[in-house]
């Protein structure tokens, strides 16, 4: 729905026209300022020259139809918190904003299922679901900002995806807005639907482009009455796989996250951020290992177990266990604010990618190989400063940053699409 072959401009009918159907809106003879125009870390820029606000599905549906009729192109803004610019109106489209949409429409106490406008914000949505005993089953570095609609559109996966699951198991159903206006009303609570077609999946994952999701159903996780995280420090990439296929069968069902970083990364959140890092011995690579169950005594038992089967094997060189809630939040805060402290050294090129375990670490060595070979990269005068890799080994999903000194020029032509075709061929997405 973004990026149109056809574009026609904004005239003063069509804002008659939404002004008429009492659709909150900002507009701007120039541009609209950047809290609509900017993406997250100020590389992508839009040029909007008006923003909509409904307030309802039947608004969001009078939009749709209005734009479709008269050839407007239209871009959908949630949170504006992802990284790769999907939200932004880069050809000066308008820009259909959900942030008013965000009331809880039901909570079921007993099936553990909530229904809630696409707008609302998932720590808000976290924050309410936990006063009923449960959690949301996505968590992402974002959820102070993101809204529950656009994790459905972009299928977020997050930081707890090895436990929870995916946005395809998760999500029960959705109401959506299709591009000529019509609701689509699918908006099931059931866990078992065998009605036929599943059509929700359809638009989870689909970015908008099939139609505008206006309110979502999706299964809660019980929330956890005991939780603990391990940091482990390690010397060789191969360990990670060997510590993860030793949590899977040591940690069991209470194994819930499962994070890697590279020294760089640690050194990085160390320096921009002001934090302490986890651990207080320097490695080639870090792992975070949580776990939530539902009974302490024996959740500490099995971590226990883990740790002496890796020492068994010599795989950590170092480790430390975090039981205290105040510990366990300063840890998470450290890898959740990777990407800020990132952003802070440079200005980032990241890239999000699911790959084999096989290649996870080679996208890393071909990228810094490759920057080399090009001379942008290895002296204190290239134009790029730091290649990093940090992610989700329990999805295989990695993200991937490359520090430059400006955005542009030849830094971007040698990384793109040359990363996108690198993947591709190592069987990645």
């Amino acid at each position: 729905m973004s990026k149109a072959t056809t574009n026609n401009p904004v005239s003063a009918k069509d804002i008659a026209y939404f002004a008429e159907a009492g659709i909150e809106m900002i507009h701007s003879e120039n541009k609209l300022e950047a809290r609509y125009n900017a993406g997250m870390f100020d590389k992508y820029f839009g040029n909007s020259q008006l923003a909509l606000f409904p307030k309802s599905t039947d608004q969001v549906s009078t939009i749709l139809a209005y734009c479709n009729e008269q050839r407007i192109s239209v871009v959908t803004q949630g949170g504006n918190s992802g990284v790769a610019g999907g939200a932004i109106a880069h050809c000066g489209e308008v820009i259909l904003s959900l942030r008013d949409m965000n009331k809880v429409r039901e909570i079921d106490p007993v099936a553990g299922v909530l229904v809630a406008d696409s707008g609302c914000v998932l720590e808000d949505l976290d924050n309410h679901v936990q006063e009923h005993g449960f959690i949301m089953p996505v968590d992402l570095g974002g959820r102070k900002r993101c809204m529950i609609g656009g994790n459905v559109s972009t299928s977020a996966g997050g930081l707890r995806y090895l436990r929870y699951g995916s946005m395809h198991g998760n999500v029960l159903g959705l109401e959506v807005v299709l591009p000529d206006g019509q609701i689509l009303d699918a908006l099931f609570s059931l866990k078992k639907d065998a009605s036929g077609y599943d059509v929700k999946q359809l638009f989870i994952g689909a970015e908008g482009t099939l139609g505008v999701v206006t309110a979502v159903s999706i299964s809660l996780a019980p929330k956890p009455k005991s939780s603990q995280i391990a940091v482990l420090g390690h010397d060789e990439f191969s360990k990670i796989h060997r510590a993860f296929v030793l949590a899977r069968q040591n940690l069991g069902e209470i194994v819930s996250a499962f994070e890697f970083w590279e020294k760089r990364c640690n050194e990085i959140v160390v320096e921009y951020e002001g934090y302490t890092s986890p651990l207080g011995s320097d490695h080639e690579f870090y792992i975070m290992i949580e776990t939530r169950g539902s009974y302490a005594p024996h959740d500490i038992e099995k971590m226990d177990m883990f740790l002496e089967s890796l020492q068994d094997e010599g795989i950590a060189q170092g480790s430390r266990v975090f039981r205290d809630t105040e510990a366990m939040e300063a840890v998470w805060l450290f890898r959740s604010q990777m990407a800020s402290a990132h952003t802070k050294s440079g200005c980032m090129y990241v890239y999000d990618f699911s790959l084999p375990p096989k290649h996870q670490y080679d996208l890393l060595l071909a990228t810094k190989q490759r920057m080399e070979s090009l001379g942008l990269y290895g002296k204190d005068s290239s134009p790029v400063k730091d290649i990093t890799e940090f992610g989700h080994v329990g999805d295989q999903n990695l993200h991937l940053q490359v520090i430059a000194h400006e955005f542009g020029g030849v830094v971007e032509e040698a990384l793109e699409p040359w990363i996108y075709e690198w993947v591709g061929s190592h069987g990645g997405s």
